[in-house]
């Protein structure tokens, strides 16, 4: 490419059940590259036939034929050890199966704008660090250098703000706020994640104030509730249950997910399946499906209540506007619920599928015009809007270490709490259990409960060559921190001597590095038509 090209810089939405890959371009832009059907959505989808991976729509395709050899909603396996099932017989890991969708997105945009090796690659932003991890992992075996992650409501806020700046300013400034700031609350209802996020926006200052969420809640759960809805219909009509049949379910799984989308449009939508020799024929109307749903329209709505008014200590008449992110903020009950809880009209302007990827996009530029990366070559112009945007983000879970109380039973001690300012660290000073001790282990946690067993355990940081000569009780100060993207690191200092330990952190579900090579191979030796 020549010279001012951004094009080996993109911006990537990892999705649940779509994923998508973005731009930035000279003049500030944003756009998100087709794939090899000419379209801009891939959905998140592997088929696996020998040693040929199909990716997207035709991996859809594939699976309406043979489930077993397909992976579908890997995101929501992401940060396990194994994705939920055996694909083509085998047990895959998370990472490796993200990574070949990562690899379609990469090779088929490359045929577009050529050469692509960097990318920032989103996440939901109530991602833990373990899930965080296996993000970027899945990211370097697919052969990208993920320069940065950062969470979905943040990049959807910055596309938001380019959006407002590009038809507001007369000046032709990038990321201006009309009326110098605004205030927002950003729905992302995606088809496997869930996030609500308040955001202060200012010119060039993007602040979150608050995030919760549920990393199991999303499209695909509606689409259940339809599948279960059917079945019990089917089973009282017949005495016979469609849902003990795997291949079945999976199918009537895809009849759901279309039947959910025409809903979006139509009151009614007609429904036919046939199992055993028996036919079913019905309907299923809007009004019954938001009926069958509610408890989880409810879930979204005690969460977004919560953000605004406890987590960020807003009321909703303080804010300006309510973005919708996910392709799932397209059922009307979504609109109305928050038309309700907020007294204004949800804002849609930005296409919900795509803003996720364009914000990662100009993320990505805002990282590229800072670090004065010699191998991209950035307008001027465009490199003095970016460099000096700030981006401040919080931290979703509370982090700590594991110790014992006085009745010898696990708690965990926060030294961070949530929501967070980031990049943050905490201290706490230790002592010494044992005199003599040259290595401690200290349990990691992420997470709200008091209980060590209820949180989300990290790893297991290892704190090495201390000296010998330390007395039991000795002090050993632990220090936490989160970096700007969320992700974790230890430190430790032995107080007796002044003098840092060595730490690394042992993390129980990720990958190593020889790990990460072997993946690479095996990824790189697949034929991705």
């Amino acid at each position: 490419m020549g010279k001012n090209s951004l094009d080996n810089l993109v911006g990537i939405d990892l999705g649940t059940t779509v994923s998508v890959i973005a731009q930035l371009k000279p003049d500030g832009s944003t756009h998100t590259i087709d794939n090899g059907d000419g379209e801009p959505l891939t959905p998140s989808v592997v088929y696996l036939d020998g040693q040929t991976a199909l990716v997207g729509k035709v991996a859809k395709e594939a699976a309406a034929f043979d489930f077993s050899k397909a992976a579908q909603f890997v995101k929501r396996d992401m940060g396990s050890a194994y994705y939920e099932r055996p694909v083509c017989g085998r047990r895959f890991r998370p990472e490796t199966l993200s990574a070949i969708i990562l690899r379609k997105l990469k090779q088929d945009a490359e045929r577009r704008i050529g050469p692509i090796s960097k990318a920032v690659i989103t996440v939901p932003a109530f991602f833990d660090d373990t899930r965080r991890k296996a993000t970027e992992d899945a990211g370097r075996i697919a052969g990208l250098q993920v320069v940065d992650i950062i969470n979905e409501p943040t990049a959807a806020a910055l596309a938001y703000a380019m959006q407002s700046g590009g038809e507001a300013s007369a000046s032709g400034q990038l990321l201006e706020i009309p009326g110098g700031t605004m205030t927002a609350v950003v729905y992302d209802l995606g088809g496997g994640t869930f996030d609500v996020t308040v955001v202060r926006l200012q010119a060039k200052r993007f602040e979150t104030l608050a995030t919760d969420g549920e990393v199991r809640l999303g499209g695909k759960d509606w689409d259940d509730k339809i599948v279960h809805h059917l079945g019990a219909r089917f089973r009282e009509q017949f005495a016979v249950d469609p849902l003990a049949d795997l291949h079945r379910r999976e199918w009537l799984g895809a009849l759901a997910e279309r039947t959910k989308i025409l809903l979006s449009r139509l009151n009614s939508v007609p429904v036919e399946f046939a199992h055993q020799g028996h036919t079913f024929t019905g309907t299923l109307s809007r009004a019954q499906f938001e009926e069958i749903t509610a408890d989880l329209m409810t879930r979204t709505r005690v969460v977004s209540d919560l953000v605004v008014t406890r987590q960020a200590k807003l009321s909703w008449n303080d804010l300006d506007r309510v973005l919708l992110v996910g392709g799932s903020t397209r059922m009307p009950m979504v609109k109305s619920m928050l038309r309700e809880l907020s007294g204004q009209e949800p804002d849609a302007s930005l296409h919900p599928d795509q803003v996720v990827a364009k914000g990662a996009a100009l993320h990505a530029g805002i990282i590229a015009a800072r670090s004065g990366d010699g191998e991209l070559e950035i307008p001027d112009e465009l490199k003095d809007q970016l460099r000096d945007v700030t981006e401040l983000n919080v931290n979703s879970h509370s982090l700590g270490i594991q110790a014992v109380d006085k009745q010898g039973t696990p708690v965990s001690v926060v030294l961070i709490r949530k929501n967070t300012q980031l990049p943050v660290a905490a201290s706490r000073v230790f002592p010494l259990r044992y005199a003599g001790s040259t290595a401690v282990r200290v349990k990691v946690l992420e997470g709200e409960a008091k209980e060590a067993a209820n949180n989300i355990q990290i790893g297991e940081c290892h704190i090495t060559r201390l000296p010998a000569e330390l007395p039991r009780a000795a002090p050993i100060q632990v220090r936490l921190a989160y970096n700007a993207s969320g992700r974790v690191n230890v430190m430790a200092l032995d107080m007796t001597h002044g003098r840092f330990a060595q730490t690394t952190i042992d993390r129980q579900q990720g990958l190593t590095e020889e790990d990460i090579q072997r993946e690479t191979e095996f990824v790189g030796s697949l034929d991705i038509p």
